[in-house]
């Protein structure tokens, strides 16, 4: 009976969330609102994480650190996830931040190693604002 009543707690806990992932389990396309302004200027963040989707034909988003540096959107995927193939094969993705959703393209910026403040095993992306 315990199993039972865990079982529909967790389903109901995902369904609440939407399909958007969950702490490290990863999640499908990202509910809210999304943001039809440009951004050029990304100090304005706040969280302390983002949700990330990627691959727009069957959207996979996971939960991950960023770094704002100087105005400019950075993550540091390390190799073998699903989602940095995903921003390989198409780097349009979306980002989450509370509601409200991004539009974004991931640029690659730095090799493992090449920027001081990052992981010397990872890789670089900026994410630049792009028109939905």
């Amino acid at each position: 009976m315990i199993r039972y009543l865990s079982v529909i707690a967790l389903c109901s806990l995902l369904n609440a969330c939407g399909n958007g992932p969950i702490l490290m389990l990863p999640g499908g396309e990202l509910q809210g609102t999304v943001v039809d302004q440009p951004v050029s200027d990304w100090s304005f963040l706040e969280a302390q994480f983002v949700h990330l989707e990627t691959d727009p034909n069957e959207p996979y988003s996971v939960e991950l650190n960023y770094i704002v540096r100087e105005g400019q959107l950075f993550i540091d995927p390390a190799e073998g996830k699903v989602w940095l193939d995903n921003l390989r094969a198409n780097p349009n993705a979306r980002v989450r931040f509370g509601e409200m959703i991004y539009p974004v393209r991931a640029t690659l910026v730095g090799q493992p190693g090449e920027l001081d403040g990052f992981g010397s095993d990872r890789f670089i992306y900026r994410l630049d604002y792009r028109t939905p």
